[in-house]
């Protein structure tokens, strides 16, 4: 082999192994991360309310809000509001939510890069004898993104990034509502339970008078079984009370992200106000702090970059190839162009899908607006249909009732007992309060809707 072919042999390891050295050393190596479930189960069943991460999450909001709510104690009861800190912080729905929008932003980063350089050898070797048999030739690709669709593609990625941080925010008001439900609703079988118990007592109570009464020969003992058979049937329902107060517990846990054995002591709520839900009026429109909308004209804000960055991708880009090569004894330069013509495809097919899910988007927006709009409507309806009920028992019912009670009482204590009118009244009385319990509970329920639907401060 000649010298000139020597030199030319020696040159071409040195600079493809350079080439491959420098790119492969500038790669990320592959670490492992299994499960540890145990690790994680631990983690998990250690859960408090006041854990370390809670409190240090209520001291940021505390600093950003000073005038605000409640300082965060819940050695003296878990409040409603230190509820939301702790499920804000170990809420499962609301991490992984956070996560995705992580993702998202992993990939905003690192969008609009340049395609890697390619790094292209071309060795032949002429069969017949001749003096210099070897061609060599190297060359080095780049593509230079005329199209402009690099800065499209950072924007298209923001705009998802941004979506996924909407619908974290989105995530994390839908999780206070609930947990703000599911407390109402954890209060008001607890109330309930309370007065059925109270029933039960007082059932005991007659009970013994009803059958001192029949024993004196002054009431049938099929009159005085009337009332044992009362009692054991609000027992029976106490049962299943109790049971219900016990699950509503464990579902406020659960949104709270604590484990369901966690040692917590939740402070009933039943009553909230229009003070709570923000001066909720009776005329309202959908505003641009309703979640689902904010995750809609995200939604259309994608769309809309998809349009542009299929546009941008039907102009071409150009390729450049610059090169060195050794020919016939001879080195060259060498130097190679490319660039597509948009005469056939011009990616019509990527552009028309791009413009219909962006027609998709933006129609899904408007639906929502109108289910809004219908929704906010139904629950003005219910909360002024709740407050009505609730007024109605609580100046009228209730009160006839607890005097029809102590009139029957007294009549009975006297010895004069009616069985069917004492055992009506305490049943109606029972039933009063409990209808008493569950207006307020539906009035409280009607303001977290319109919460729900009007969306976060």
């Amino acid at each position: 082999m000649k010298a000139d072919q020597h030199r030319c042999f020696a040159r071409l390891p040195a600079l493809v192994l350079a080439a491959i050295a420098g790119g492969v050393g500038g790669c990320q190596s592959y670490q492992p991360r299994p499960i540890d479930a145990a690790a994680h189960r631990a983690a998990f069943l250690g859960r408090t309310a006041d854990s370390p991460e809670v409190a240090d999450f209520a001291r940021q909001l505390s600093k950003a809000n000073p005038g605000g709510s409640e300082t965060f104690d819940p050695a003296d009861g878990l409040s409603l509001s230190e509820g939301e800190v702790v499920a804000l912080v170990f809420n499962r729905d609301l991490r992984l939510a956070r996560l995705r929008a992580g993702v998202s932003a992993a990939e905003a980063r690192h969008a609009g890069l340049w395609e890697d350089p390619v790094l292209g050898t071309d060795l032949t070797r002429v069969i017949q004898s001749t003096e210099h048999p070897w061609k060599v030739f190297t060359t080095v690709g780049f593509t230079i993104p005329l199209s402009g669709r690099l800065e499209v593609e950072k924007k298209r990625a923001a705009a998802k990034h941004q979506a996924d941080i909407v619908r974290a925010w989105a995530q994390e008001w839908t999780t206070r509502v609930d947990l703000k439900r599911r407390w109402v609703e954890w209060s008001s079988a607890r109330e309930r339970a309370a007065v059925v118990k109270e029933l039960v007592a007082r059932l005991d109570q007659i009970v013994g008078i009803v059958d001192r009464v029949a024993e004196a020969g002054e009431m049938t003992k099929v009159g005085s079984r009337l009332f044992k058979i009362e009692r054991a049937t609000r027992a029976a329902e106490l049962a299943a009370l109790e049971s219900e107060v016990g699950q509503g517990e464990l579902a406020v846990k659960s949104l709270l992200g604590l484990p369901p054995s966690a040692t917590v002591s939740l402070t009933p709520r039943l009553s909230l106000s229009d003070a709570t839900i923000g001066g909720s009026g009776d005329a309202m429109e959908p505003s641009d702090r309703n979640v689902a909308l904010a995750v809609a004209r995200a939604e259309v804000a994608i769309a809309e970059r998809s349009v542009e960055l299929e546009v941008r991708k039907q102009y071409p880009d150009l390729t450049i190839g610059p090169g060195y090569g050794r020919e016939d004894g001879q080195d060259q330069f060498l130097l190679g162009l490319s660039i597509p013509l948009p005469f056939l495809n011009r990616n019509r097919q990527g552009i028309a899908t791009a413009e219909a899910e962006r027609e998709l988007t933006r129609v899904g927006y408007e639906a929502a607006s109108e289910q809004v709009a219908g929704d906010l409507a139904d629950a003005l309806l219910r909360r002024r249909t709740a407050i009505a009920q609730r007024e109605t028992f609580e100046r009228e019912v209730v009160p006839l009732v607890d005097e029809q009670y102590a009139d029957a009482r007294r009549i009975a204590e006297l010895g004069e007992v009616n069985t069917l009118v004492l055992l009506e009244t305490l049943t109606r009385q029972q039933e009063a309060k409990v209808r008493l319990i569950e207006a307020r509970a539906a009035e409280s329920l009607a303001f977290i809707r319109l919460e729900e639907l009007i969306g976060p401060p």
